[in-house]
């Protein structure tokens, strides 16, 4: 409960630096920082933060420092505001039936849970290393196996 409300007040205080720029054009490509800058500020600095220990973890591996700049990049357009977002967390953890919400919360609840392939199928089109693909697509499936990547980018997405 501490984490989410912290991760509210991150959110709501957001705010995106001359050096998060700087990060941003080393690791996006034109077409990657229009994607970028479509999200909520507080959705853009939770990525950089991703990015940032990523970039602490793995130095040189670009495939997974992109990655983590464009993993939540599926919630362009969304209704996943910070009050939405702590509705359906709320909802979730109350364990209640998707027919009984209203519209908004359903939406908000569609795209909590299916930004990573929204995201993925955003990115199709940019002729991304087949790696950031995946790990966008991937990045909330538990236990999978293989990609130490994969597991440095959980791990920072849910630290922050």
């Amino acid at each position: 409960m501490i984490y989410r409300i912290k991760q509210f007040f991150q959110g709501a205080t957001a705010k995106i630096y001359d050096e998060d720029i700087n990060f941003i054009n080393k690791y996006l490509s034109t077409e990657e920082k229009n994607l970028f800058f479509q999200l909520r500020k507080g959705e853009q600095r939770h990525c950089l933060n991703v990015a940032y220990g990523c970039h602490q973890e793995e130095p040189n591996h670009l495939n997974l420092i992109k990655a983590a700049l464009l993993h939540d990049i599926g919630k362009i357009g969304s209704n996943l505001t910070l009050i939405n977002k702590s509705f359906v967390v709320i909802l979730q953890k109350l364990s209640l039936k998707e027919n009984i919400l209203p519209p908004f919360l359903k939406k908000a609840l569609h795209y909590k849970n299916n930004h990573a392939e929204i995201g993925y199928q955003l990115l199709l089109h940019l002729g991304l290393d087949e790696q950031v693909l995946y790990l966008v697509r991937n990045h909330h499936v538990e236990n999978i196996e293989g990609l130490k990547e994969m597991k440095i980018l959980q791990h920072f997405d849910n630290l922050y």
